[in-house]
C-alpha cells in the first residue's frame, strides 16, 4: 500500500523533474548541468516507488539504519555537484583570464594604429 509521504515525495520529485525541463526549454539551464539532477531525481522516484531498495542497498553496505543511507548518497550526490561545478568555474576563469589578455593586446594594438593614422 502506498503511504501518503511516498505520494508526497514521487510528486515532489516529479515537480523537480518538470522544473528543471522547464529550465532548460527556458535556456535557463544547460543540458550539461541538467542530467545530473534529472537522475538524483529519477533516483528519488525509484527509491519513493520500491521502499525495499533501501533496505537491500543498506544491507549491501552493512548500515544498520536504512535511511542513513539516504543521507550518504545525498552526501555523495552534494560532492559531484561540487567538484563539478569547481571544475567548470576553473575553466571559466581560465577563459576569463585569456579574454582579458586578448583584449588588451588588441585595445594597445588599435592605440598604436590611431597614434601612426594621426
Amino acid at each position: 500500500m502506498i503511504s501518503p509521504i511516498q505520494i508526497i515525495s514521487i510528486l515532489a520529485s516529479i515537480f523537480i523533474i518538470v522544473f528543471i525541463l522547464s529550465l532548460i526549454r527556458q535556456r535557463k539551464l544547460r543540458e550539461e548541468y541538467s542530467i545530473m539532477w534529472l537522475v538524483g531525481s529519477l533516483a528519488l522516484i525509484l527509491f519513493s516507488i520500491w521502499r525495499g531498495l533501501l533496505d537491500i542497498i543498506a544491507n549491501l553496505v552493512g548500515v544498520v539504519y536504512a535511511p542513513a543511507i539516504l543521507l550518504l548518497i545525498g552526501i555523495f550526490f552534494g560532492v559531484v555537484m561540487f567538484l563539478h561545478f569547481t571544475v567548470v568555474l576553473s575553466k571559466q576563469a581560465d577563459r576569463n583570464k585569456s579574454l582579458t589578455q586578448e583584449l588588451a593586446l588588441l585595445r594597445n594594438r588599435i592605440e598604436e594604429l590611431e597614434r601612426s593614422g594621426d
